[in-house]
């Protein structure tokens, strides 16, 4: 693979905080999720110029939106907002929000434990910890990341339960409400990629567990244990049935051992890139990298596989990097520096270049400087 020089790397710094993106090829445009953490009615998607990297639109949100989906054929955009319960829809035609898909309600975290059984130190822990934010009533799941299925038009989205079991909710696009709850989905439940073809979503957890839903049937068809503790996030090659996944490696043993109600014993090391095979959830290949992968993607003309490490989670200086891995052989190619904190990842137009969403470290967030949107040359 030919080195990409650094200085080729472009860089704007449009907002204060950037989250996740998506290329349009109906609208030739780069669509950026960007929170407002002190003010969300600041809340905002970016649209930005993939040639001139200009900002061209600002779309309000109501609230604060994270993980996106698109739905290019019919110019929707769907975000995830994940500490409202609700899902954004955008119209990228128009460059309006169109309007707020809600999943659940608001609860009392101490009546929702007492409603599920969790009782004494179980129970006790939970609200330690939700008490260390201030949080004692809120909506019950999390949401992150969410796939958008062309052919049945729905949206999935898994939600984290915080001190119950994960769910993974279903959206009735067409209708624009929430179809169905899907549950069983065990301690946090992370990543989520499509076989649109062979009609699976594969849907993860932080207890080694990975799952295939029927995305018409809505049934979970399988799961398996797996030897990777955090598949944080996943994509699907349909040429070799194989997902390739990122292995956090950030320990969370305590909020785990205290869903579980044991002592989790670990399966893998984290900071780590597997390949597994897409039929049983068995192991093709696993590959270090830097520490604390996050987003990935994949290039099947070229065999590559990029991920985005963030090397440290809320440190004063970011240090984080692009690796760059040979699909075809399991190897790891390039390193390249990306700091402070690279996050999401999107192809443009021909997969000609790469998009990255790059987060501030901690002295960068104190002195309020805006985060940043990268673009890279592929060769």
């Amino acid at each position: 693979m030919k080195q990409e020089p650094l200085d080729d790397i472009q860089r704007i710094y449009p907002a204060k905080t950037l989250v996740e993106l998506v290329y349009s090829a109906s609208q030739q445009a780069l669509f950026v999720s960007s929170p407002d953490w002190e003010d969300e009615r600041q809340s905002r998607v970016l649209r930005i110029n993939p040639q001139t990297l200009a900002v061209e639109k600002e779309i309000p949100l109501q609230v604060k939106g994270f993980g996106v989906a698109l739905d290019d054929r019919r110019g929707h955009l769907y975000l995830s907002q994940g500490f409202n319960g609700t899902v954004a829809v955008v119209d990228i035609a128009t460059n309006r929000s169109i309007a707020t898909i809600a999943l659940m309600q608001e609860i009392a975290f101490h009546q929702l434990y007492q409603r599920e059984g969790i009782v004494g130190e179980r129970q006790a822990f939970l609200l330690r910890e939700l008490a260390r934010f201030g949080v004692s009533e809120g909506f019950p799941w999390k949401l992150r990341e969410l796939v958008f299925d062309p052919r049945s038009e729905r949206l999935f989205l898994p939600g984290l339960g915080l001190g119950i079991d994960s769910v993974l909710f279903v959206v009735d696009t067409r209708k624009r409400q929430l179809e169905k709850i899907i549950h069983g989905f065990g301690y946090n439940v992370v990543g989520i990629t499509l076989d649109e073809m062979g009609r699976r979503v594969f849907v993860s957890n932080m207890q080694g567990q990975l799952f295939v839903v029927d995305p018409d049937s809505l049934a979970v068809v399988s799961q398996w244990e797996i030897e990777v503790d955090q598949l944080l996030n996943m994509v699907y090659d349909p040429q070799q049935n194989r997902i390739f996944g990122v292995d956090q490696g950030i320990d969370r043993s305590d909020w785990r051992n205290n869903h579980l109600e044991r002592e989790y014993v670990a399966r893998s090391a984290g900071h780590q890139v597997f390949v597994l095979n897409a039929d049983n959830g068995d192991v093709i290949a696993c590959m270090a990298t830097d520490e604390v992968p996050i987003g990935l993607a994949w290039d099947s003309e070229r065999q590559r596989l990029y991920v985005a490490n963030r090397k440290g989670v809320r440190v004063d200086i970011g240090e984080g990097t692009l690796t760059v891995f040979d699909t075809a052989r399991y190897c790891l190619l390039q390193t390249i520096p990306m700091a402070p904190h690279p996050n999401s990842l999107a192809f443009g137009k021909d997969k000609q270049c790469l998009f990255i969403t790059v987060k501030n470290d901690e002295t960068m967030i104190k002195a309020g400087l805006p985060e940043c949107v990268a673009r890279m040359p592929l060769w």
